[in-house]
């Protein structure tokens, strides 16, 4: 639970990337100040500064004192400032452009003239060489000064400079990770996720506004979308209920023609309206999933199902192991087994079920010698109500191009895929591959 209130906190993304960037401010700003005041309490009461000023106004009253006085004022202030060490000496060579000590002579101003001697004390780090002063009066005066501060280092703001960017970078990746990244994943395991049943709860509307809105158009799409799928299935299941009723009265009228023929082409017309109906409702009731998922011995059912086929004559071979489990929705799984039997039976004398499981998935393949089917027509082949050969009509139909199209739907309720293969030399195989869930 955050520690701030949420009415003090900004609700828009720009909002809070504004604030994260206020704050990494401030606190840089804290950390730069702390490390000065810090500098402050350790340095020295008494540094360069200090003592160029008072070596300056030491030799502005000697070089006004009389010369006669001026041995015993330089004996005192030498007392009175030993740091400076400050004496009387013979003159010394007096170079163009030998001015070291460039601020002493700033100071001093004209008639003075400050160089660098060449004897400063071995070894002595923090002490520059001693300075000679010539008064206006062409008299010499040595001094010993600490060493001035050189120019600012140019580590210094590259290492704040650097210090800043990665405080705010590194304060903006986690307010990204945290308000963008975690909705976004959940965005898309969401939609991945999607589905009809409605058993999936919706997405938490939080977060900025703008993934508070997000999450608000998901879910309203997703409800529509169900209410849609729902008045899709009410009102087939509704057409295909009232229709039931003409359609057996008809076929009892027509049970009294008198005409052979007549009689025989109208019950004909009459199961194919009832096996379509039926064929639209299964279709849309296996695209839901609406069956409870349970622990099934698919090689069980799929014996069973090629014994049913083998007991009407037809050629269905299994190829498996005696037992294997599954969680499946078992009468789902059955009828895509037995759609995919019947079409490869439809066009090929002898068929193949396959079953093989691993760890992570099983796979059941219905393998029929039969001429196939093209690449390019595979991926149509799987949608409702397309038939293998375009060219038949309705009253030479067998089918009504909806048998892949419920296996597809079977396969993904249980969260897998239906593929279409060549089979060599000829023929077709159709994959059912299902992740293996636990129990």
């Amino acid at each position: 639970m955050s520690l701030i209130p949420r009415f003090l906190l900004p609700s828009r993304i720009s909002s809070q990337m504004a604030v994260v960037i206020v704050v990494s401010l401030v606190a840089i700003h804290i950390i730069i100040t702390s490390l000065f005041f810090l500098r402050s309490r350790d340095a020295p009461m008494f540094g360069p500064e200090s003592s160029i000023g008072e070596l300056v106004t030491l030799l502005r009253l000697v070089a006004v004192t009389p010369a006669a006085d001026r041995p015993k004022l330089i004996v005192d202030a030498a007392k009175t400032f030993p740091r400076l060490e400050l004496r009387a000496i013979d003159p010394v060579p007096v170079r163009e452009g030998d001015l070291h000590f460039e601020r002493v002579q700033r100071r001093l101003g004209s008639g003075f003239r400050a160089v660098s001697l060449e004897h400063a004390a071995p070894g002595d780090a923090n002490i520059e060489p001693n300075v000679a002063v010539r008064l206006p009066d062409g008299a010499f005066v040595a001094a010993r000064l600490a060493l001035p501060p050189g120019p600012p280092r140019i580590g210094g703001p590259l290492v704040l400079t650097v210090l800043f960017i990665v405080v705010s970078m590194t304060l903006l990746g986690l307010w990204a990770a945290r308000a963008l990244t975690a909705p976004l994943g959940a965005f898309a395991k969401a939609a991945d996720s999607f589905s009809l049943q409605g058993d999936i709860a919706p997405l938490p509307e939080r977060g900025p506004d703008e993934i508070r809105m997000v999450a608000k158009a998901f879910n309203r799409m997703r409800e529509r979308i169900q209410r849609l799928s729902d008045d899709r299935i009410k009102t087939l299941a509704a057409v295909g209920h009232d229709l039931r009723t003409p359609v057996t009265r008809m076929r009892l009228r027509a049970e009294f023609i008198p005409d052979e023929g007549m009689r025989s082409q109208m019950l004909r017309d009459l199961d194919q309206m009832k096996t379509l109906i039926e064929s639209a409702l299964t279709f849309l009731r296996d695209g839901q999933g609406a069956e409870t998922a349970t622990l099934v011995d698919v090689a069980s059912l799929l014996l069973t199902i090629c014994d049913d086929f083998a007991d009407l004559g037809h050629t269905v071979l299994y190829d498996g192991p005696d037992h294997a489990t599954l969680v499946a929705q078992p009468d789902g799984l059955a009828r895509a087994v037995g759609n995919l039997i019947e079409n490869a039976i439809r066009y090929g004398a002898t068929v193949s079920v396959r079953l093989r499981t691993t760890a992570v998935e099983t796979t059941i393949e219905v393998e029929d010698d039969g001429p196939g089917i093209i690449d390019a027509d595979k991926a149509d082949m799987l949608e409702p109500f397309v038939r293998g050969d375009a060219s038949r009509g309705m009253e030479d139909a067998k089918g009504f191009g909806l048998g892949l199209s419920i296996a597809r739907a079977v396969a993904e309720a249980h969260g897998g895929t239906l593929t279409l293969l060549d089979r060599a030399p000829s023929g077709l195989i159709a994959r059912i591959a299902l992740p293996v869930r636990a129990a």
